[in-house]
Parts: C-alpha cells; structure tokens; sequence
C-alpha cells in the first residue's frame, strides 16, 4: 500500500523562511515557530527549553513568537543537529539567556568543522536550489546590519556534548536524547519526552517526512550511509512515539500511524540499499541498477527530495568509489565533454538537429540533452540550444508534480540560462 502521509502533507517547495508573527500551539506546553528548519519551544514549571535556534536572520522571528507564551528564561537550548539553520540563532537567543545551557551530540564538532571546510562550494551550488530563501535572508541580513545587530550567523558552542545518550529533567518534564549519526549530520540526534510519548526527529529522517532522504545532496556534501539511517529508523520503532514533530510542518499524531510510516521508509530505504548491494557484488553497472531498481507498490514512499535513483547512485559510490570499470580515461584528469567541440565538428549539423527532434517526438529526452550539448559545445548552435530549452521545459512540467526541490530548481536554472544565451 505504501505511505498515507505523502499526499497529505507540504512539499520541499513549501518550506520558507521565518516569517510569521504568532506560535503555533502543539499541544499545552509546547510551541512551533516555523522557518527553513522550525524552532520549538517548550515550557515547563522551571523555565522554558528551546530547540534549535533557526538562522540568525530568523532568530529575531522566532524570539518574538515565543515571547508571546511567556517572558521566561530559557534554561536549555538544544541542537538536533549542526546545519547552519539549526544553530545560526545561537548567539542572539544567548545574549538574552546569558545562563542557557546549550546541549548537543559531540560530532557537532566535527561537523562545524567539516561544513566551514568546504562552506565556499557549498554556497556557490546553494542558490540555484535555494534563491529565493536566500534573497529573502540577505534583505533580512541588510536590514538586521542597519539596525545595529551583528552576530548575523553564530556557531554552535555548546556546553555540554554526549556520545551516545543523555538523560535529564526540568520542571517534572523528562527529556532523553539521543544520538542517530544516520541522520542529516553525524552530529544528529532524537529528542524524545517519555511520559507523554513525544519524539522530535529533527531532520533525522531529512527535510521531508516520510520521503527518500537525500544521501548525497545536489548542493555538494559527503554521502550519507544507508546502515546508519536504517539504525535511526529502528530507534524510533523502537520509542513508538505517539506524536512525531519534525524538521518541517506540522506535527504527526497517532501511534499506529507513525509506526506505520516510519516501518514502510525503513523497509523501502533497505530494499534499495539490498538490491543495490547485491547488484555491485553481480557486476552491474551503476547506471543500469538505477534504471532497474523499483520500490514495489506497497513500500511506496515519497521523492520530493531525494529519489529512489539518486539513493542508488550514493549507496554504489559510497561503496564502491569513483572507478567505474568502464574507460582507462577515468584513470586520467580528463572529462568525457572535452571531446564535445571535436564531435561537433564532425558530425553533420542538419542529420544530427533531425535527430534531436525525433528523440524529443519520442520523449527520449536525456539522449536529446546529450546531443544538445554536443552541437552547442564550441559554436552555441542556436537551433540546439531552442531544443536543449524546449526539452527542459518538458521536464520541468513533469517535475512539478512531484515538486522535488532539486530536480525543479536545477531545470529552472538550466532554462533561465539557455534563455539568457539564446538572447545573447
């Protein structure tokens, strides 16, 4: 039967900035304000505990929310994870809660560390898929500058990091953490509320829930295994949460239910990981298991952000590396679109537009790009690139009913670009 949530709740296109004026109440203690990853706020008899900060353009946003429940002291602020929409609020929720004591799982470390590394390619990548959050940010960063306030972007620096768990209570509210390197970051981790069977996942199961996660994302970052997030998957199986609370959204609320959802991600995420393993240790090519690899019917699961063969091709790489067997050019600092210019000019210029048209007529469109990108290689050819702008039309049409962030993104990317060069 697969997922009943997938059609029912937002998509990867819905997930926006900061920028509402009231929280939304969970439950009698517990408060939402959403963002590119939501912030929540718990209140208990002792003082309040916050979870995850938001952007440091959003934490303004968020602080107003929650200044609407109560005027209390935060007591503890804690990470589900160390990506900058998590923990970029930190320095300014601090500044009014000088005594927060700021609790995180100890790889944050290693992650901070790791995304400060390679943060410059990251961020060249990031706008084609995130544009119209990160224009947003920056008017929010202009205007935040002008009003004097600088610790635009802070780190985490917490002060208490755990390993593998980490218990304790406030006001009689009972909180246990942890630890699920299977999820987004190494540094992930679960926070679940015992006596009333509450467990916010963070992005532990990625941005969209229940939906293929990303295992190597387009913007460029280290693979994700698939063992570890199968583990992830069992933990919560394991607490059996009466209500889930997530990166993104709303809530979602009924046991059997959660159960359900998260048993069919695990069952499916672990078909493609097995189907995929048992393809490498038969010879088969990378591109031909991404081609026959299936989920069945009933372990459906949505791909509004990762997709089945993009889970593949980080599962064949992450085990098998970056040697495909198949040219000694691999072995080489050379790329296959080298030889682009050179097949340009030999091959035929009015057969090979001819047979562009014929593989669009019979939607073999991948084939079509291919060919496009040949004949505009070294002379922009203005009839290739109409196709080449026609064919991304086509699949940007199909790629919004699925609303894959990633796919939509690049294709209107892609179609912006070849406009500007037809208008050149």
């Amino acid at each position: 039967m697969g997922s009943l949530l997938i059609n029912k709740r937002p998509g990867s296109l819905d997930i926006k900035p900061a920028s509402q004026s009231a929280p939304f109440r969970i439950n009698d203690f517990i408060f939402l304000s959403e963002g590119a990853s939501n912030s929540y706020l718990i209140e208990t008899a002792e003082g309040n505990i916050l979870i995850n900060t938001g952007l440091g353009v959003e934490a303004p946003i968020h602080k107003y929310c929650f200044d609407q429940i109560n005027q209390n002291q935060i007591k503890y602020i804690i990470y589900t994870q160390g990506h900058v929409d998590h923990v970029g609020g930190s320095g300014f929720f601090k500044e009014y809660n000088p005594d927060a004591i700021l609790i995180a799982q100890e790889n944050i470390l290693e992650h901070q560390s790791f995304d400060s590394l390679t943060q410059g390619g990251r961020v060249l990548n990031a706008y084609k898929f995130f544009g119209e959050m990160i224009d947003l940010m920056n008017d929010s960063i202009a205007r935040a500058e002008k009003m004097g306030f600088k610790d635009i972007q802070s780190i985490a620096e917490p002060d208490i990091l755990f390993q593998d768990e980490h218990k304790f209570s406030l006001g009689g509210l009972d909180l246990e953490l942890y630890s699920v390197p299977g999820g987004e970051t190494l540094d992930a981790l679960l926070i679940y509320l015992p006596k009333h069977k509450i467990l916010f996942s963070g992005n532990a199961f990625g941005p969209l829930f229940p939906h293929i996660p990303n295992f190597c994302t387009l913007r460029g970052d280290r693979i994700r295994f698939a063992i570890p997030y199968l583990e992830m998957c069992k933990k919560v199986l394991e607490l059996k949460p009466s209500t889930l609370i997530t990166g993104h959204f709303k809530p979602i609320e009924g046991q059997e239910l959660i159960y359900n959802e998260v048993k069919n991600l695990h069952d499916a995420v672990e078909y493609i990981h097995n189907e995929t393993v048992a393809g490498i240790n038969s010879g088969k090519d990378m591109y031909e298991l991404m081609r026959e690899i299936v989920l069945p019917k009933k372990l459906l699961v949505g791909e509004g952000y990762g997709t089945v063969e993009w889970a593949i091709r980080s599962i064949y790489e992450g085990y098998t590396g970056w040697f495909r067997h198949q040219s000694t050019t691999e072995l080489y600092a050379y790329s296959p679109r080298t030889i682009f210019s050179d097949l340009n000019n030999l091959i035929d210029k009015k057969s090979a537009l001819k047979t562009i048209a014929d593989l669009i007529a019979s939607s073999e469109y991948l084939k079509a790009i291919h060919l496009c990108e040949i004949m505009s290689s070294s002379d922009n050819n203005k009839e290739a690139l109409k196709m080449y702008h026609e064919i991304h039309i086509i699949l940007l049409k199909e790629a919004q009913m699925n609303s894959n962030r990633w796919i939509v993104k690049w294709l209107e990317a892609e179609i912006e670009a070849t406009k500007n060069k037809l208008n050149a």
